[in-house]
């Protein structure tokens, strides 16, 4: 297959270009073990591939890594020219910091170019093969270049392409029955407009290829959710679809989301829209996803309604979505009680394209951006945006007004109050990746991605594996003396605590000063300096910070801890300035620690459901056995779950339980001379080397333990001290019914 099929050409060639070769490159560095020389002026190539191919082959062999300097790419994908450097080429880069970055460059001159004559090949016109730096063949295995490749990349290769804010229980829709799902789901919308629908745009084998990923999918798990949307002649204008695990972390991170409609926005070939959360590493967690038809209210209402109906009627607390009329009306109408905001980065992306062909654009963007990302209040931004319009000269610009009328819901300083769970760009020069790029481009067709969802997905749960890893196994070194970085380091995950240290070494440009003291109240001055991008010039900008000592309560007008629930270095400079060490512990969030899905689990309510009938009974049962897998896979006892869901299953079809029985969980520390596993009408006593008589029963007393025929004892993954605490042994776990009436075992 040619490498060129597995990317359609873009809209700019040269970008995507760049990228596909880093992309390909890892998966034809093997070499086959010929000699294949050393590059030479004169050497000649049919096309980039080969030039990529054997220029790698020859940096393994010599022992260099490889990167792509410069490129050059015509409309039709031909490659007009090709700069590949040793992976060592470049200035090293310094970053004001208290710990440097190491730094892999050494400014490496080694290198080839590469140029398209006239008989269509591409010529070798330099080639540079010193190094100013040791190169070994044995470790350029250790180089990323050429680090070997999962099973799931490599497929992915082959098919085309790479506290004080307390987690509260989510806020419930009156939809309590199914028969209510379904009204929010297909009853009719309270807003019509005039505006014809149009039907979802589906190219060869899309069809086809829907419903057999909707079939693998039901079949892998029956908690797959799928809806479509069908016009009056039975046409698809619509689709949504979440599988199990979106749908089990919804429960988790359902504080705030972002609808993506990039991909929509964008008028790709596939019309995509995700629903998209936050982990507690920081890391995007899919929720949903849709193909839509067109942008109008009406089917973002569509949309919304079946994203709500799959996530049982619960609903987030805020939600972030792109600049559209149709989402905000959609947003007013189906879920009126949430906070919504619209994505900056959106805005501030297409400020170019409305307002890029204005003579004045240059002056304009940075008096827009000086007015939204630097005010810190309300007047001081409303100063700015009229300064913007009236020096400038655009009161009459019907976009800029749009904004203005909005400007509640996007501008940070209306927003700032609100948790966003660092969901939303809120500094100059932050960019927002979807969630499936990489694996996604203009002409992907919907055929095309289902062959490679999964893949996306497996590749998204290993990154958080490897996070999680790293969080419970890895302990990143401190940047400070402070006791308060000591005491995040044990709760937060690694990339909530990175963040953190980034606010704990930008202390060092904030000075602090008490402004105002009323008895157990002080409002602070800290002056920060903020460096400009060029890192040459700097300005300095006063944020006023308020501490009750009493209360151990902090406000920065920044809202950084409200807005991403870490606290800004504006706070941690005030509690530095009055010599308190620790951060006060509801403003340590549980959003953010290591183990809060086990928090989350803990918390929940005890009060279940009980439904009426037997199919609402086997939803409520397949959610809550849902729960149960993911607390399993949490807690990393596998086999012991197992163990259990065998025992449970014995459990029900006992004859001589029923609905009343109360289940309770038996532990025995079994003798050092018996086997740690009971069957039959087994006899096991509950003595321990401590010289204890037994466990005691429901009644307080010493009894025996005799396990039910066709019970099984299964070994449990707790250590048990016995004795003096000298000797640790496993216990034996059963699930025994006892009877709610009497407190007595049932056998």
């Amino acid at each position: 297959m040619e490498v060129e099929e597995l990317f359609p050409p873009s809209k700019n060639p040269r970008r995507a270009r760049r990228r596909d070769l880093n992309v390909l490159d890892p998966s034809q560095e093997s070499s086959d073990g010929e000699d294949i020389g050393v590059p030479e002026v004169g050497m000649v190539f049919n096309n980039h591939t080969e030039v990529n191919r054997f220029y790698r082959k020859y940096a393994r062999r010599v022992g260099f890594g490889v990167s792509v300097r410069r490129s050059s790419f015509s409309q039709e994908g031909t490659c007009l020219y090709l700069e590949l450097m040793c992976c060592k080429g470049g200035r090293p880069r310094y970053e004001p910091k208290f710990r440097k970055r190491a730094s892999s460059t050494t400014n490496c001159p080694a290198k080839i170019r590469v140029k398209l004559w006239g008989d269509k090949l591409l010529h070798v016109e330099l080639a540079i093969l010193d190094h100013n730096h040791p190169v070994s063949p044995a470790m350029a295995r250790f180089l990323s270049s050429y680090k070997q490749l999962s099973g799931p990349a490599k497929r992915r290769l082959r098919m085309g392409g790479p506290g004080a804010m307390p987690v509260e229980e989510p806020s419930k829709m009156p939809v309590d029955k199914l028969g209510e799902l379904e009204e929010l789901l297909f009853g009719e919308s309270k807003h019509h407009s005039f505006v014809e629908r149009g039907r979802l745009k589906l190219q060869p084998g899309d069809s086809e290829a829907l419903r057999l990923f909707f079939t693998r999918m039901q079949a892998k798990n029956a908690n797959f959710f799928n809806v479509i949307d069908l016009d009056d002649e039975g046409c698809v204008r619509n689709v949504f679809w979440a599988d199990a695990r979106s749908r089990a972390m919804y429960e988790y991170y359902n504080d705030v989301i972002t609808l993506d409609t990039s991909y929509v926005v964008s008028k790709y070939d596939m019309p995509l829209a995700t629903f998209i959360g936050v982990n507690h590493h920081g890391q995007s967690v899919l929720l949903g996803c849709g193909l839509l038809s067109d942008e109008t209210a009406e089917t973002y209402s569509w949309l919304f309604k079946a994203w709500i109906a799959c996530m049982s009627g619960n609903l987030p607390k805020a939600i972030i979505t792109d600049c559209c009329r149709g989402i905000q009306s959609a947003v007013a109408e189906v879920i009126p009680g949430v906070r919504h905001r619209m994505c900056l980065f959106q805005i501030m992306r297409k400020a170019a394209e409305r307002l890029g062909g204005l003579s004045e654009y240059r002056a304009i963007s940075k008096a827009m951006q000086k007015a939204v990302y630097d005010s810190l209040t309300i007047d001081e931004f409303e100063e700015g945006w009229n300064s913007l319009i009236t020096y400038n000269g655009i009161q009459g610009n019907d976009w800029i007004r749009s904004l203005h009328e909005c400007r509640s819901s996007w501008v940070p300083v209306f927003i700032k109050d609100t948790f966003w769970a660092g969901m939303s760009a809120t500094q100059r020069n932050e960019t927002i990746t979807p969630f499936f790029d990489g694996y996604v481009d203009l002409k992907t067709t919907l055929k095309q991605f289902l062959g490679k969802y999964e893949m996306a997905l497996q590749s998204k749960y290993e990154k958080e594996a490897q996070a999680d890893f790293e969080t419970f196994h890895k302990q990143r070194p401190p940047v400070s003396k402070f006791y308060m970085e000591e005491q995040l380091s044990k709760v937060y995950t690694h990339n909530m605590f990175k963040k953190f240290q980034d606010e704990i070494e930008a202390i060092m440009y904030c000075h602090v000063s008490l402004n105002n003291a009323d008895r157990e109240t002080f409002t602070f001055n800290v002056k920060e300096c903020i460096f400009l991008e060029d890192g040459k010039r700097a300005m300095s900008k006063i944020f006023a910070v308020t501490y009750n000592a009493e209360e151990k309560d902090i406000k920065c007008i920044c809202g950084g801890f409200q807005f991403s629930g870490i606290l800004c270095r504006h706070s941690l400079s005030m509690l530095k300035f009055q010599l308190v060490r620790e951060i006060p512990p509801h403003y340590i969030l549980d959003r953010w620690k290591k183990d809060f899905r086990q928090l989350h689990v803990m918390g929940r309510p005890s009060s279940d459901v009980v439904p009426n009938n037997r199919v609402d009974r086997y939803d409520y049962l397949s959610m809550r056995c849902l729960q149960l897998v993911d607390s399993a896979v949490l807690s990393d006892k596998y086999r012991l779950a197992l163990r259990l869901v065998k025992e449970m299953e014995k459990f029900l079809l006992n004859s001589n339980t029923h609905d009343d029985t109360q289940p309770r969980i038996k532990s025995r520390i079994p003798k050092a001379n018996k086997p740690n596993t009971v069957t039959g009408q087994n006899l096991v006593d509950a003595a321990t080397d401590n010289g204890n008589d037994g466990i005691k029963g429901p009644e307080g007393g010493a009894e025996k333990a005799i396990v039910p025929t066709g019970y099984i004892g299964v070994p449990a993954n707790v250590q048990q001290f016995v004795g003096n605490q000298a000797a640790i042994r496993p216990s034996i776990v059963y699930m025994v019914p006892v009877c709610q009436a009497t407190n007595a075992y049932i056998y």
